[in-house]
């Protein structure tokens, strides 16, 4: 599943169209609600795609807290807490094999275990909050694109 946002008044093609999958996309937007509490509600709908967004205005106040962020390197130690963060979490039981690290062979195959493939026989998997990155590069990317967008929607 991808988020969708579309500018509402772009005045370029990079203000037209913005798309992350949700793995990029909630870490994303989590950054920019700390960002900006007094333009993005905490009660806003931006991790849905349902068409929440800013209007032009508070779009570009955004765009320039994740400049100002960007340059003074704070993104740059966010994303270093952050990826220290997800590198803490331990590893979570396989679902698949019960953690055991073994699979029961096939009946077509024959009696006797195999190794799992959902954890390559550890028996553990990453831990969920590990699929979701965050990148400075997404960041800027997502900088520019409101500065063109002319108020956004997330659809």
């Amino acid at each position: 599943m991808g988020m969708d946002v579309f500018g509402k008044s772009p005045v370029s093609e990079r203000g037209k169209y913005f798309r992350n999958n949700v793995w990029w996309w909630h870490p994303l937007w989590d950054y920019c609600e700390r960002l900006a509490p007094d333009i993005i509600p905490s009660d806003n709908l931006g991790h849905s795609n349902d068409g929440w967004g800013l209007n032009s205005r508070d779009a570009l106040i955004l765009a320039d807290r994740l400049a100002t962020a960007l340059a003074s390197g704070e993104t740059e130690q966010y994303a270093q807490r952050y990826s220290a963060y997800l590198e803490s979490l331990p590893d979570e039981p396989c679902s698949i094999c019960g953690a055991t690290g073994k699979r029961a062979t096939p009946p077509v195959i024959g009696p006797g275990m195999q190794p799992c493939n959902g954890c390559n026989g550890t028996g553990h998997t990453p831990s969920f909050e590990k699929h979701y990155p965050f990148s400075i590069e997404n960041v800027r990317e997502f900088e520019a694109f409101l500065r063109e967008c002319g108020g956004f929607e997330i659809c």
